[in-house]
């Protein structure tokens, strides 16, 4: 019996441009990483930004959820991680 995994990494080619849900920054159109958890489609600009989520998903999806400022950060309200 296999046990389905709680993040899907999916193609991103397809996917539309962004910001990343660990760094805030712009993810452009079919670039990034995109991935599926607890069947919500995220983004990230980069792979250390997948394995920060990973590491702690709840941090990040709390912070999107709450939508502190309204996008006056220039970054994820849950991080000081930026990745440039």
């Amino acid at each position: 019996m296999a046990i389905e995994p709680r993040l899907i990494v999916l193609e991103s080619d397809d996917q539309p441009a962004g910001p990343c849900v660990v760094c805030g920054n712009d993810i452009p159109a079919g670039e990034g990483v995109t991935a599926t958890y607890q069947g919500r489609t995220l983004r990230f600009k980069c792979p250390g930004c997948l394995v920060r989520f990973e590491f702690n998903p709840e941090r990040f999806l709390a912070a999107q959820d709450q939508a502190c400022c309204n996008g006056s950060h220039d970054h994820s309200p849950a991080s000081e991680w930026r990745c440039d």
